[in-house]
């Protein structure tokens, strides 16, 4: 079937600086969450420029979904199924300290040495970079799809770190919380509005692996009481069961101690948790955010540590269940302390994928060779726009490059991956050739 294709796969092959001009001016626009528009407005002028529909969906003046259309002729003879193909537009919630010189180190892209730099890229705009120049040779084959081919650059997908204070002011009632962007957001306002389709392939880092579940997660507020005595006049009362300090008024000493609580029941979270099924094992984990006092000290009858805390979860996983679970491990250690949900999305195996899983596997083998395998814990652990689409009932999978080891803390702020262009080009071919295996080509 590669064989009746090949006029794409050499458009692809042809297309390798168009490509890399794509990634570099995508990547040098402003990504951050909720502030996407100008990469969807770059996008959009592409499309139209390869004579391909394309259009905005506004979230907000500034946030916005990028999508793009090849129509299909209906024509039903011989089959054919619709497909979105995604990537988000999005890097980052949070602007990083340090003035201009710091957003560039993180927001600039550039190429060296055949591998393309920059944050934006790996997460997630060459991606969609791939994405765009496979859709383009699509279109400029002269085949012509049975059915709808979508692109679909979602905004909104990554999560900034909620802003405690707001948080606290939400619970306490002296202000509203502040409307904060969640994961999902961009490819949830996409589906509603209705970009819909039989299939979704999602591309995210994935080393050329195909990922078929993804983590929810459960955001948990610990509301830690006590008193901040005058320093000199501080006593410490009898300490609690377990060694805790339950008896001190410190609301900061009792929270220390709930941190090594959570600690210990995320470690057992991993462990007993961990599930295996037919894509893999996905295994959990949980992990504090941040801690924050309540407000100033000494001006309420109760001062107040909160810790935020972070827990994936299992695809189907029951939340107020992981809640008390949580809940346990805290009173086990003898201290009083309130805890609240305050942001919950569930995470989802992909069903009735396999019309898709066929068709990506012949494209990877075709395009980068060998078996598709599946794809590691780390990735399945990880929020993914596909659990958006799978939640709308489109079977929806991931897929995607390889990068180079960061030498760091994956993810972490300031760690840069490199993409190889290569892979790039090989990702281009494998997105077109299962676009025209899923929607179907004629002469």
């Amino acid at each position: 079937m590669e064989q009746e294709f090949q006029g794409v796969l050499d458009g692809i092959e042809n297309d390798r600086e168009a490509l890399v001009d794509l990634c570099l001016t995508l990547g040098n626009l402003p990504d951050y969450s909720g502030e996407e528009r100008q990469v969807g407005e770059a996008v959009v002028a592409w499309l139209h420029d390869a004579g391909i529909e394309a259009r905005l969906q506004f979230m907000s003046a500034e946030s916005v979904n990028a999508v793009g259309l090849i129509r299909g002729s209906g024509d039903r003879i011989g089959g054919g199924r619709s497909l979105i193909l995604n990537a988000h537009i999005d890097t980052q919630g949070a602007r990083p300290t340090g003035g201009e010189e710091a957003e560039k180190a993180l927001r600039g892209a550039w190429v060296e040495d055949g591998r393309l730099f920059g944050r934006g890229l790996a997460n997630d705009k060459a991606q969609l970079a791939a994405q765009m120049i496979a859709m383009r040779a699509v279109a400029r084959s002269g085949l012509t799809l049975k059915e709808d081919l979508f692109l679909a650059g979602s905004g909104q997908e990554t999560w900034a770190p909620p802003s405690a204070a707001e948080e606290i002011a939400g619970w306490s009632g002296v202000g509203p919380a502040a409307s904060q962007v969640r994961e999902g957001h961009g490819a949830r306002w996409l589906v509603e509005h209705g970009v819909v389709a039989d299939y979704a392939l999602v591309s995210e880092v994935s080393d050329f692996r195909v990922t078929v579940a993804q983590a929810g997660y459960l955001r948990l507020r610990i509301a830690v009481p006590g008193n901040l005595a005058y320093t000199p006049g501080l006593r410490r009362g009898a300490h609690s069961k377990g060694g805790g300090p339950a008896g001190s008024p410190n609301p900061f000493e009792k929270a220390a101690r709930v941190v090594l609580a959570l600690e210990a029941w995320a470690r057992r979270y991993e462990t007993e948790g961990a599930e295996t099924f037919h894509g893999g094992t996905l295994v959990p984990k949980a992990q504090v955010l941040e801690m924050r006092p309540a407000g100033p000290p000494w001006t309420e009858a109760r001062d107040y540590c909160h810790i935020f805390f972070d827990v994936r979860l299992m695809p189907g996983a029951h939340a107020p269940t992981v809640r008390r679970q949580v809940g346990d491990a805290v009173a086990a250690i003898g201290i009083d302390a309130q805890i609240d949900a305050y942001d919950f999305k569930r995470g989802y195996i992909a069903e009735g994928a396999e019309p898709l899983l066929d068709a990506l596997r012949a494209a990877h083998e075709a395009a980068v060779g060998g078996q598709l395998d599946y794809t590691a814990s780390l990735e399945m652990s990880m929020w993914r726009d596909s659990n958006a689409f799978n939640e709308a009932g489109i079977p929806a999978i991931g897929y995607g490059p390889p990068v180079a080891d960061p030498g760091g803390p994956r993810g972490a702020a300031g760690v840069q991956r490199p993409v190889a262009v290569d892979d790039l080009v090989k990702l281009a071919k494998v997105f077109a050739l299962t676009a025209l295996r899923i929607c179907g080509a004629d002469e």
